[in-house]
């Protein structure tokens, strides 16, 4: 491990625990569901692997010392980013969210401003951030899956969301809003429009 190695676990880990929390503190009471478990593998495989590569369990791919210190300092910045991406979209909502997870779930309302002005999913962006940042801060097959299946699983629940928008009373607007807007990542040449919260 190199000396920017520990700091960035550290701080991946902090990033985990805050992901993990969010169903405490912030979205509103669900039940967890299939769809809802097989959402949080990646993040449990992910903070095992990191725990396992602390404890010398696990180890990371062979690769020269300055690529690892440089992947840690990248994921040191990803995962900095992540969590500021996490703040702001959580101090964007006035009313907590459902986990979208449940057949019964439907829209209560439309968020357009703040992260939302130029992605459609900023929680996903920045669980996305967290994974690729533990991959980075531990480079193993296990960190690298998970990133891979959490990807598949968050961008196959942004489109289930999607659809139920679409559905929504709120469904032309959605579709306005999803012109101009990435799924995860800003959509290149779109100008965020700042609109008021819909209730």
């Amino acid at each position: 491990m190199t000396s920017a190695t520990v700091p960035a676990i550290g701080l991946a880990l902090g990033a985990l625990t805050c992901i993990g929390l969010l169903p405490r503190l912030f979205f509103r009471r669900g039940r967890l569901n299939l769809q809802w478990w097989l959402n949080s593998v990646p993040f449990w495989v992910a903070g095992v692997s990191l725990l396992g590569t602390l404890a010398g369990v696990v180890s990371p791919v062979a690769l020269p010392a300055g690529v690892l210190a440089i992947a840690a300092l990248l994921s040191l910045v990803l995962n900095t980013l992540a969590l500021s991406l996490l703040g702001w979209t959580l101090a964007t909502h006035q009313q907590p969210l459902s986990l979208w997870h449940q057949a019964d779930d439907e829209p209560a309302h439309l968020v357009m401003e703040g992260p939302y002005a130029s992605v459609r999913h900023p929680f996903y962006s920045s669980f996305l951030m967290t994974l690729a940042a533990c991959a980075l801060a531990a480079p193993h097959w296990s960190t690298l899956a998970a990133l891979a299946y959490g990807a598949h699983r968050l961008a196959a629940t942004a489109a289930k969301e999607e659809a139920r928008f679409r559905r929504s009373a709120f469904g032309d607007r959605y579709a306005e809003y999803a012109r101009r807007t990435g799924r995860f990542v800003p959509r290149l040449g779109a100008r965020p429009r700042h609109v008021s919260t819909a209730s």
